[in-house]
Formats: C-alpha cells, structure tokens, sequence
C-alpha cells in the first residue's frame, strides 16, 4: 500500500469516487475517455488524463497494462470507505424482506443466525456468514477454591445459564487453607458479576495491587485466565454457500476459484477475518491486504457486531474487493436493526 502525504483535492476526490463506482458496477478499468463521455465532464481530456496519474501517483490507482484503464487499489477502496462513501437508506421492501425472513426464526438463535447468512449473501450477490460467541458476554455468577492435596486446588466456577465448570489447578508450592480462603474472597470480590471477556481483558489490572497478587495460585488464574473462564471453546459459525461469489470475474479462474472455496471452508479462516473484540454494534471493514489471512488478500470483508442476550454475535459478509460497500452497510445495518427488534419483541 502506497500512501503520499500530498492531499487529493475536491476535483481529484470526485473522479476518484467516479472510477471506483463505476469499476464496481462493470469490473472493467476505467479510463479518462470513458469518464468525459458517462459522467459529461466539464474538463478537459488532458486534465482527466493528469488527475488520473496524480491518483495513481499517490497509490489510490493503478493499472495492469500501459495502455490501460485504472483500477482501484486496497489503499484507494480504504481512502473511499473512509471519506467519500455516501450512506443509504433502507427501501420499504428491503425492510420487509428482512423482517420476514428474520420473524419466522427469532424463537431459535441456530435458524436465526443461518438464515441471516443465507439472506445477506443473497441480498449482497457474496458470500454471508454469522458468528455466536457463545462465552463473551456470559456472567460469572459463583466461584469457589477446594483444596485436594497439597499442591492441588479445584477452582470451581459458575455462569449463568451455565453448568458449574471446575478446572483443576497444580501448584508448584504448598498452598495454606487461610491462603484459599483469602484468595477465593478476593476473586469473588472482584470477578463475580462480569462477562467472560472482562474478566480475561481485565483480570491482571483487577487483582494488582492486592497482597495476594503475587502468590502463585493467582499468577496460575492470571495467567491461564482465557482457558480456564471460557465455557466453550468453539465459537458457533453459520455460512451460506458459496455460489453467489461465482457471479464475480475476480473468482471466474479455477485456480482463484479453488483458493477461494479452500479458504472459506476453513472456519477458522473465517474467524480469524472477524474481529469479535470490536464494540458491540460496530461496523469493520478489512479491504484486501489488511486481512491478516493471505488467502483473504483479494476480498474484503465487513462485519457488524452486537450483542444478543448474554452473547456477543456478529454476521457478514466476504467477497471481492470490487464491492458495491454502501449496498452492503446498508443491508448490515438493516439485519442487525431487524434482529435488535425481534430480540427485544
């Protein structure tokens, strides 16, 4: 990614937005001629022909031949999401699409969450997909510490809605019982009543200071925190197929193709394009090289966090990076509105 410090101008702004909107609709490179005659430029072809290569010039453009229209780069789809992306509002119809594929599933989370993706990679022409993590946002509600030997502790924990979870602690050193009895106090003090992810974020800040925060048994916790709080270990992932992203030129190869499916069948290259740490009804959207899967370098993904009941979810969708991105925050926005209602309904 090529980033000048010299600042497109208002003009250099609008023939940028120009090419990439029309590069989204046609997937063709755009050229200076074909601007002056679609959009009835009132400038001049040599004044197109410059502004294009001052874009290319400052990494927002680029081209394959010489000869050659342009073509957005990842930095250039950045720069437009960021700062000349327009917002839409939903249609009447698309709200009631929504709301009627959503309505008949908001009794179960499972058909809720694989209807939405089904849904937004229709919608979209991509490929959808909605995560449940289950643990996130779940409370601990008991905790306790039994002593089975010496060196050994039982660290009993319980979360709403939960089965009671035990993890069993090995220590190195003997452990006194009034050394139990105050550690356990202390835990209760300032863990019960938080998420899962607070507790794993914010377990070493919340128990510093205190004058049992550098005996071993609590180094242990600290240390181990994200294993030994998480109640499932599997986030719940839902996909739809992937035949919409065949409509797209960027996957008509059958080696591209291959990569792709190779990629999106893999959960965890999925999961690990998804930030779940954002906050919840935010938007993220990772456009090419700034996923940190090298397999997603040629598609952008977007993503719309919330939080639903005792869990943080999120849904979206992957696809090419010459993506119409207003169409799709604008179906995002509408689903995760949907669904808020539905829950709280």
């Amino acid at each position: 990614m090529k980033a000048d410090i010299t600042q497109p101008s208002d003009r250099d702004k609008a023939i940028l937005k120009m090419v990439i909107e029309d590069f989204v609709d046609t997937a063709h490179p755009v050229a200076s001629k074909r601007l002056k005659e679609e959009y009835n430029l009132e400038l001049s072809p040599a004044t197109i022909r410059n502004t294009l290569h001052f874009l290319e010039e400052v990494g927002l453009l680029s081209h394959i031949h010489t000869s050659s229209g342009r073509i957005p780069t990842d930095f250039g789809y950045r720069f437009y999401v960021d700062e000349l992306l327009e917002s839409k509002v939903a249609s009447e119809s698309m709200r009631q699409i929504a709301m009627d594929e959503l309505a008949a599933a908001s009794f179960n989370v499972e058909r809720l969450f694989q209807i939405t993706a089904n849904s937004l990679a229709q919608l979209n022409h991509l490929f959808g997909f909605a995560i449940l993590l289950v643990d996130s946002r779940r409370k601990l509600t008991n905790l306790d510490l039994v002593k089975l030997s010496s060196g050994q502790v039982l660290l009993v924990l319980g979360f709403k809605s939960e089965k009671v979870r035990t993890v069993l602690l090995n220590l190195s050193l003997e452990i006194k019982d009034s050394l139990i009895e105050m550690v356990a106090s202390i835990l209760r003090e300032r863990l019960i009543g938080l998420s899962v992810s607070d507790i794993t974020k914010t377990i070493g800040n919340r128990l510093r200071g205190q004058s049992i925060f550098e005996s071993e048994i609590i180094q242990v916790i600290i240390e181990n925190a994200e294993d030994y709080f998480s109640v499932s270990s599997e986030d719940e992932i839902f996909s739809s197929t992937k035949d919409q992203l065949w409509q797209h030129p960027e996957f008509s190869e059958p080696d591209n193709m291959q990569s792709m499916i190779n990629a999106l069948d893999n959960s965890k290259t999925i999961r690990s394009s998804v930030d779940m740490s954002a906050e919840s009804a935010s938007l993220t959207i990772a456009i090419g090289s700034e996923n940190s899967a090298q397999s997603m370098h040629s598609c952008s993904v977007v993503t719309k966090s919330m939080v639903l009941g005792e869990n943080s979810a999120c849904f979206g969708v992957i696809g090419p990076t010459r993506m119409n991105y207003a169409e799709v925050l604008t179906v995002l926005d509408l689903f995760a509105s949907t669904i808020e209602k539905l829950n709280h309904a």
